[in-house]
């Protein structure tokens, strides 16, 4: 299926540079380089929020480890998100900090509660934003429900006890808490908040965006790229988080034109400019620990 979409979405590019192709170059032309180029300092900020999240669940789950670490880590592995498997970022972070010594059962426990939490605080807040901005988009009752029930089989009186038996057979200590757990979603809160303003502050790049209310678009960002999120057949959701971006906000104040979904494609171009410099300056720190770790003391 997923060999098909991606099929699927090449043609469909192909198709929008040939009918679309000068309205999109005018579009990226007119862009004002400032906003851009703060969009793209503000997303390193996200790094450290996703470590955030991953340093709260392993205190939870009684693993200690700094933050600096998780950060190198989840920096590191940045280029497993562009390998095309659902868990491949979650995996890479999993791999470097276990090498660090952190234990593989809060790690993984770690991985499957970010995987539950993203797209149901995302779907959550993103509704609520939209419903606050008067669109009619804002009901999404449905996805919100679903995700909510998964949400609540994390927490501590439902898939919380389930979790900690299976670990006490096999002699691992875990607990997922009722204080963790809140400290989770205050993260991903805070993840998500800060990611929406980075992309609110992208689209002010583009003068054909100013019509677009910020309160919406913020909501309409949430609730695409967690669609893009549960998309498991398209890589990083790309294709559903911007199709559907284009109908959040084409059912508010703004008329976004097919063109416009490749602006909205394009600040993928941005994440990976971001990935590309927190890796490479990642894996100097890296190298430059383990050189200073392996040389004599004496």
């Amino acid at each position: 299926m997923r060999g098909t979409y991606l099929a699927g979405l090449a043609a469909t590019i192909v198709w929008l540079a040939a009918t679309r192709g000068a309205e999109v170059v005018e579009l990226l032309q007119r862009a004002r380089p400032l906003p851009i180029a703060a969009a793209l300092a503000a997303t390193f900020v996200l790094i450290g929020l996703s470590a955030l999240f991953w340093a709260q669940a392993l205190r939870m789950l009684g693993h200690r480890s700094r933050i600096s670490q998780i950060v190198l880590a989840t920096a590191r592995a940045l280029p497993a998100r562009y390998v095309p498997l659902g868990v491949s970022f979650a995996a890479a972070r999993i791999a470097l900090l276990r090498a660090r010594g952190v234990g593989l059962a809060p790690l993984m426990t770690t991985a499957a509660l970010e995987t539950v939490m993203r797209p149901t605080v995302a779907l959550t807040m993103g509704a609520t934003l939209l419903a606050a901005s008067g669109s009619p988009a804002g009901s999404l009752s449905w996805p919100v429900a679903t995700l909510a029930v998964a949400a609540v089989a994390a927490t501590p009186v439902a898939g919380g006890k389930v979790l900690t038996r299976l670990a006490a057979r096999r002699g691992i200590a875990l607990a997922i808490t009722w204080k963790g757990y809140a400290r989770l979603v205050v993260a991903e809160a805070a993840y998500w908040a800060w990611a929406s303003m980075t992309f609110v502050l992208y689209l002010q790049a583009f003068p054909s965006a100013d019509s677009f209310g910020e309160l919406h678009a913020a909501g309409a960002f949430m609730v695409a790229w967690a669609l893009g999120f549960l998309a498991v057949f398209a890589p990083q959701g790309i294709g559903v988080a911007e199709i559907s971006l284009v109908g959040l906000l084409a059912a508010g104040d703004g008329e976004p034109g097919i063109a416009m979904t490749a602006v909205f494609a394009s600040y993928r171009l941005v994440q990976v400019a971001r990935d590309i410099l927190a890796t490479a300056t990642a894996e100097v720190i890296a190298k430059r620990r383990a050189r200073q770790g392996s040389a004599p003391t004496g």
